[in-house]
């Protein structure tokens, strides 16, 4: 499995150089960060143009039937709708013209630090979804309203700030120290893995969430708060946010 993934990666990396930059792109999304911010921030940053397609979520209903899948992001491709967020993320990647999103010396260590990150999310994924859709969990639809449901969710969510997010932030701190400090995959320049990551690492931090103290990334890991204010500082990001580390 690992020599058919490091083919496919290779392949993909080598594609990139006979990839053209359709004539029109359009990302669809709520107008929020979200799955497709990841994306967002590729074509951004490669500076290829695409229309920032944004809904509000009244607009959905109508919407969700025709889409392929019946979910966002859904990214048009001169027309052509695909879905899934990853793989319109390695797409970016593709057209970039710099080629400095997903070069193929560092496949390996994106895709591993992109596991890493995705560990992390997959660890915090129940207890933000916990307040969200309780019934997926076994509770009743209503249960966030009641006493019990309220304090279930702020035990489980400051429980895991706590106890969890500090070794599973470490391990991202560690990526960034031995490649270099700068970027998580070293050099001057982001790939497609510092895409994935900032978005989330700001999550924690905008003061949307309930029982999630703004300064956990800070105090858990002031070397990653400076690594996402760098990023942010990039002049094709700098002024993007409001709220968060890394906001004007």
């Amino acid at each position: 499995y690992l020599s058919y993934f490091l083919t496919f990666c290779l392949n993909l990396s080598l594609c990139i150089a006979n990839m053209s930059v359709p004539s029109k792109l359009k990302l669809t999304y709520f107008d929020i960060e979200g799955a497709a911010e990841p994306v967002r921030l590729a074509f951004t940053l490669a500076g290829i143009p695409f229309e920032d397609d944004r809904i509000k979520f009244p607009e959905w209903k109508e919407l969700k039937p025709k889409t392929p899948y019946g979910k966002l992001p859904v990214l048009a491709i001169d027309g052509d709708m695909k879905t899934q967020s990853s793989a319109q993320l390695r797409y970016a990647a593709s057209i970039d013209p710099t080629g400095t999103l997903y070069p193929k010396e560092k496949l390996y260590e994106i895709e591993e630090c992109i596991g890493l990150i995705k560990d992390l999310q997959d660890s915090w994924t129940p207890r933000l979804y916990i307040g969200m859709r309780p019934a997926t969990f076994g509770y009743p639809e209503d249960f966030t309203k009641t006493e019990e449901g309220k304090a279930k969710v702020e035990a489980v969510r400051k429980e895991w700030v706590e106890k969890e997010m500090p070794e599973l932030l470490s391990y991202i701190e560690g990526k960034i120290v031995k490649n270099g400090g700068n970027f998580l995959c070293g050099g001057d320049k982001p790939t497609i893995a510092d895409c994935v990551l900032v978005p989330l690492l700001r999550g924690f931090t905008k003061g949307h969430i309930d029982h999630v103290d703004t300064e956990c990334i800070k105090k858990n890991s002031p070397k990653l708060v400076e690594y996402v204010e760098r990023f942010c500082a990039l002049p094709e990001i700098k002024g993007r946010y409001t709220s968060g580390i890394g906001s004007a």
